[in-house]
């Protein structure tokens, strides 16, 4: 889904042309073009990987069955996190997985017009379609428990689909998570658990200060579980609220946006990262167990064998481990606005620490781990 037309920067490189050319290449449109098209920025224009824009779009002579908006992601103008090589791999991963996933996961996902990558400068394309109205969520606010099973069922078809498939290992831009080295380990250790502490600035329960002690001796274990031994199957590993969008009735679309970060991977991974950190724990506590029951028996009913439910509840404490390092790096090292940090630390941070507690997690790595 590339042509060899420039990829514009930002929506003042737009011109009715490109979009034209690009919508045509994609089947979007037909006959008609573009005549003039306006714009408006989403979160704020800039995101931290990014900029994303609303394009309402004209046509000149008028077409039926035509995208009237339609969603443009740009690669960040940052040129520091441009050029990244983290940064880079991410914009790869999305275009790529539109152009070669996409079409044949049964996901919902909204439909790429357009998509091209330019690894060696770093600047990336998608046009996508505009989901409105459909509500987006928010993890600041939580789900409600029925939206809690949706999102759950929906990542369990998906897994099913890629379960061990062939084509994970075909996918050249995708990987599982990389396996953290010593020297890695060495500066969790030294610098971001220490790092974490302070900014948090509260006493944690002994529990959780004692799984963030040994979490520099168990990482790389339990990442090597997780992204490389388990069964594997295509995570989303951004499953959160903000990336998805729920239809106004039940009966209409549920969506996931934002393939930035798909992995191979152990799918309780996907599972575990949403129960814990996009529900308020009370509404987690109740609906926990018979989701995940659900998950196998939908993973069952779409052929996939020899993962018991204890195997689950195994790797899902594990997840949890895994969610809650990810969690103590990101407050340590990253800079935040005012409202960010009230996420993270005010609203994530308590909710990952209660499942931490409830699933006794420290006692899975003073157990020494069976893996």
């Amino acid at each position: 889904m590339t042509t060899h037309m420039e990829i514009p920067h930002s929506p003042a490189d737009l011109s009715p042309g490109w979009l034209t050319k690009a919508l045509q290449y994609g089947q979007a449109i037909g006959t008609g073009a573009v005549s003039e098209f306006e714009c408006s920025p989403l979160e704020a224009g800039e995101g931290l990987y990014g900029q994303i824009f609303r394009l309402k779009l004209a046509y000149d002579p008028p077409e039926l069955d035509v995208p009237e908006t339609i969603i443009a992601k740009f690669s960040s103008s940052n040129p520091d996190m441009r050029q990244r090589p983290n940064t880079k791999a991410s914009y790869e991963r999305e275009v790529r997985f539109y152009q070669e996933a996409a079409q044949e996961s049964p996901l919902p996902v909204p439909a790429c017009y357009y998509a091209d990558v330019d690894m060696e400068s770093g600047w990336h394309i998608l046009l996508l379609e505009d989901l409105a109205p459909a509500r987006s969520g928010s993890r600041t606010r939580g789900c409600s428990r029925n939206d809690a099973r949706i999102a759950i069922h929906q990542i369990a078809r998906f897994h099913a689909h890629w379960w061990e498939s062939p084509r994970l290992y075909e996918f050249k831009w995708l990987s599982g998570m990389e396996i953290p080295g010593d020297a890695e380990l060495a500066h969790f250790r030294e610098q971001l658990w220490s790092a974490f502490l302070r900014k948090v600035g509260t006493k944690l329960p002994d529990e959780v200060i004692k799984i963030g002690e040994m979490l520099g001796e168990y990482k790389g274990r339990i990442t090597q579980h997780l992204f490389a031994q388990k069964p594997q199957t295509l995570i989303h590993a951004d499953y959160q609220l903000e990336n998805m969008m729920f239809g106004a009735t039940e009966e209409e679309k549920f969506f996931v946006v934002d393939w930035q970060f798909v992995k191979r991977g152990c799918g309780i991974w996907d599972v575990a990262y949403f129960l814990s950190q996009n529900l308020a724990p009370e509404d987690r506590k109740v609906t926990e167990m018979s989701i995940l029951h659900d998950y196998l028996r939908i993973l069952d009913d779409y052929g996939v064998q020899n993962y018991s439910f204890d195997d689950a509840v195994y790797d899902y404490r594990l997840s949890l481990i895994h969610r809650f390092g990810a969690l103590i790096t990101t407050i340590a090292a990253l800079p935040f606005t005012e409202e960010q940090i009230r996420m993270h630390v005010d609203v994530l941070l308590p909710r990952i620490i209660s499942a931490l507690l409830d699933h006794d997690c420290h006692l899975l790595l003073h157990s020494g781990l069976r893996i």
